[in-house]
């Protein structure tokens, strides 16, 4: 009784495991689109590199945005602005309040999602008059106000005296929580921080695509778009968030394409056994008495025989529809020659130096949410791949031990993919994290369970 309790309890873990990857996956990949705004990851950002340019001689002017958006026609460009003040802060009745000030446009929320408890954010109007308004983070708000009903309220900051027009709402998912800095955010006008803060320049744009290629050609064309105003490419970073999303959407897909692939095997091994045996069975008779004699006498036989092979050909294409996408490399990671020492060598060199470049760079927030949802959906598909696959292997193993016939088996195997999926969905609404069960995925894991089944069943019985 001990042992199969402890057989189930691996079992339940292995499955548990195995469905996190495709649930808990697609709900971070969701939720990271849902925090960038309203074009999601349809962008490329642009940022200055700051180990290579520490006097700040890379940073663009707002002249040098509006040239760049008439290079880059019908496409959306969001700038923002970032203070060379290592330690900035807002003052309210002369006493100063820790917080860290962004240079922003009124396109800025399409690009990072700004979700508001109170007020608006800066508009068009404002941005284009160069009013001093600000919005501030709920926290901020409570510190110094203790309430979140600050609209209207005034502010110091750099000097000059600012009205509060938003307060932004607090995200306690559990991304907002991963990306938050610990520090107050403060958003003002960019043209108007430009004039205030002498240290400060344009470090990042955020450009709207016109499509999701993955093919490199945004980045090509922006980096010809940046030579036409006087900007040497190698002096930014290009990321393009398109290709990004392509790696990420791709990323739970593989480990149930892999079980996918062992079911495929597993019935075309079994499709082929089947033919040989029915081959041999009709051999065999056709020794001693015609053909026609042996079909008729073994027609239920045969006919068994061809519906199995029937069942297994049908889930072999039904697998296949489930588990098939298109596998995306990106193109810097393609060799002209498979057999190239010198190009993996360059492409060595450039992660290090593009490491090296990096540091002391404070990542924007498009940035943290991109990195932060990709280290956690790394952390998960691992954990699905690995320790549900040796949980589940585990539980195959050892059941084949107890004396559960075939339907007693499919029974529980089927209680705990319910409720491995109601304590998935639970932990998704905890984290605050969409609940985008991929369906065919989820059935991929069902048809390779229930094959594993189904053939040790077939073992036992054949005595193997």
């Amino acid at each position: 009784m001990k042992k199969s309790k402890t057989l189930w309890l691996i079992s339940f873990f292995g499955v548990l495991f195995t469905l996190s990857g495709i649930v808990l996956g697609g709900g971070i990949i969701e939720k990271c689109l849902e925090l960038n705004g309203d074009y999601s990851l349809q962008k490329v950002m642009v940022a200055v590199k700051k180990q290579l340019d520490p006097q700040g001689l890379n940073t663009f002017t707002m002249d040098e945005v509006t040239r760049l958006e008439k290079e880059l026609s019908n496409k959306d460009i969001s700038a923002a602005a970032r203070s060379g003040l290592i330690n900035n802060s807002v003052s309210f009745n002369s006493i100063a309040y820790p917080a860290s000030i962004n240079g922003v446009d009124s396109r800025y929320p399409k690009f990072t999602d700004v979700s508001l408890e109170k007020g608006s954010f800066i508009t068009s109007r404002q941005e284009e008059e160069g009013a001093m308004v600000a919005v501030i983070d709920y926290d901020l708000a409570l510190d110094i106000f203790k309430t979140a009903n600050v609209t209207g309220q005034k502010l110091e900051i750099f000097g000059a005296v600012f009205i509060i027009t938003g307060v932004v709402k607090k995200d306690d998912s559990l991304m907002g929580k991963l990306t938050d800095s610990g520090i107050s955010q403060v958003y003002i006008p960019v043209g108007v921080m430009l004039e205030l803060d002498r240290t400060a320049g344009i470090e990042t744009l955020q450009i709207r695509t016109g499509d999701a290629s993955t093919l490199d050609q945004n980045r090509n064309s922006i980096s010809s778009a940046l030579r036409q105003i006087g900007k040497n490419p190698s002096n930014y970073s290009l990321s393009d968030y398109n290709i990004k999303l392509a790696l990420m959407k791709q990323l739970p897909k593989l480990y149930p394409f892999v079980l996918g692939a062992v079911s495929i095997i597993t019935l075309t091994l079994y499709l082929k056994k089947t033919l040989s045996r029915l081959y041999s069975h009709i051999r065999s008779g056709c020794r001693t008495d015609y053909i026609l004699n042996v079909v008729k006498s073994s027609l239920a036989y045969i006919g068994a025989c061809l519906l199995e092979m029937l069942l297994s050909a049908a889930g072999i294409v039904l697998l296949w529809l489930g588990i098939r996408f298109e596998l995306y490399i990106p193109p810097n990671y393609i060799p002209d020659e498979l057999i190239n020492i010198s190009y993996y060598q360059d492409l060595l060199k450039a992660a290090i130096q593009g490491s090296v470049q990096n540091m002391g760079y404070i990542a924007s927030r498009p940035e943290l949410l991109v990195n932060t949802s990709n280290i956690l959906l790394d952390f998960i598909v691992f954990i699905s791949a690995v320790l549900g696959a040796v949980l589940l292997y585990a539980g195959f193993r050892e059941s084949g031990y107890l004396s559960i016939d075939i339907k007693g088996m499919t029974a529980v195997f089927a209680v705990l993919m319910a409720v491995s999926l109601a304590i998935l969905a639970m932990t998704a609404f905890f984290a605050d994290l969409p609940f985008m069960p991929d369906i065919k995925s989820i059935l991929v894991v069902w048809a390779f369970i229930y094959i594993k089944i189904l053939f040790n069943s077939k073992r036992e019985e054949s005595g193997i």
